[in-house]
């Protein structure tokens, strides 16, 4: 009966202590579930999570740059918009200088070598076409001259030789082999009198060793390459011509507002030897880009053809820009990396922000067009990019 008694009360207590281990691993399992799940909700997304949304978002990306989960307590002081293109007119500044139209320019010089004889033309003169520059004696030039009548008498000589081989035939007594060979020296003659006289159509007027150099066009002379008694050799040079009548200004512009720079837009060309500004329009631009300078040149002309324009000339563009399709944001939506890159902040999910590199033009009254790396539709961090961007500098 006692036994029974002790057993009874052990077993009770047994049950009593196993119950309440059972009830305090819970709580410890309940206490740890829920501290892991705030810890879930509160932590950033790790840079291979960041990475992986915006691959599949498709867009360009600031390097090495993870998405921002920005805190709930930080929401109210950004503003994000959605941004759509919009049409953006400006104002270009740029320096300038005029300069000559590429087919207002041209070089005289000879094909032959020799030593300059005469000059008839100083720097400054202006002249018509077909006007004598300079005299040049050559020796190659007699020996053209030379051979070409060398050429015109083979001619002659196988001219003869034909007919009579003609009139030989028609009596018969010629022999058609020599009628034939006849005809191919004939003709051979004739080939080499072209080629003289193609020489001497290019050498210019003149006898004997003299040579001629004359003007291509109506110009100015702006440059002399040469004095009288210089040995000069083929090709050389002699003087650099110029219809100043056909200047234009060539403004350099900056590679980045390029694409706000349409072919016919109005501009006003400031020049110091004026007292009031210019009218002109652009007529075009350069393919090329200034390696050193990241400019190009972009081609100006006068609505006034009678204004005087010197080649030479210093002056100032400003030239009106239109870049339709173009998104625009206030210029505090865009911040600067190191000097060199430009990012903004687009917002792919609630509370969630990632860097993207964008190209802009030029900024006018607070507002800067973005010229590439922004879609119609997306998300923009328009005040209050410097906060995210001091917690995503936290993430680094």
């Amino acid at each position: 009966m006692i036994t029974n008694q002790v057993y009874r009360a052990f077993y009770f207590i047994f049950s009593m202590h196993l119950l309440t281990f059972i009830c305090f691993a819970g709580l410890l399992l309940i206490s740890a579930c829920g501290h892991q799940a705030s810890e879930t909700v509160a932590r950033p997304p790790s840079k291979e999570l960041a990475s992986a949304a915006m691959d599949k978002a498709g867009n360009p990306q600031a390097e090495d740059a993870p998405a921002v989960m920005l805190r709930p307590e930080s929401l109210p002081y950004i503003v994000v918009q959605e941004v759509k293109s919009e049409a953006f007119g400006g104002v270009i500044s740029a320096p300038a200088r005029v300069d000559f139209q590429t087919k207002a320019i041209s070089t005289a010089g000879t094909m032959v070598a020799g030593r300059i004889t005469k000059i008839y033309v100083q720097v400054g003169d202006r002249i018509k076409a077909g006007a004598p520059l300079a005299t040049l004696s050559s020796v190659e030039a007699a020996q053209m001259r030379s051979d070409f009548a060398r050429a015109e008498a083979e001619l002659s000589r196988a001219e003869d030789r034909y007919r009579r081989q003609l009139a030989m035939r028609q009596a018969g007594v010629g022999l058609e082999v020599e009628r034939v060979e006849a005809e191919t020296q004939l003709k051979q003659a004739r080939t080499d009198l072209e080629r003289s006289r193609d020489f001497l159509r290019l050498l210019g007027n003149g006898i004997a060793d003299e040579v001629t150099i004359r003007a291509p066009m109506d110009s100015m002379v702006l440059k002399a390459h040469v004095s009288i008694g210089a040995a000069v050799s083929s090709g050389s040079p002699f003087f650099d011509l110029g219809e100043p009548s056909a200047a234009w200004i060539v403004a350099d512009v900056f590679e980045r507002d390029l694409p706000l720079v349409e072919k016919g837009a109005k501009v006003t060309i400031e020049l110091a030897s004026l007292p009031n500004p210019i009218s002109g329009h652009v007529v075009a631009e350069s393919a090329a880009i200034q390696s050193d300078l990241r400019r190009a040149s972009v081609f100006i002309v006068s609505d006034d053809s009678k204004i005087p324009l010197r080649p030479g000339m210093y002056a100032r563009a400003s030239i009106e820009a239109s870049g339709p399709g173009n998104i625009v944001l206030p210029t505090s939506a865009i911040l600067i990396r190191d000097g060199k890159k430009t990012i903004v902040y687009v917002e792919k999910s609630p509370r969630v922000f990632e860097p993207r590199d964008v190209q802009i033009g030029l900024a006018r009254g607070g507002m800067t067009p973005v010229l590439k790396g922004l879609s119609s539709g997306e998300r923009v961090v328009v005040s209050g990019a410097l906060l995210i961007d001091g917690e995503a500098a936290m993430l680094l």
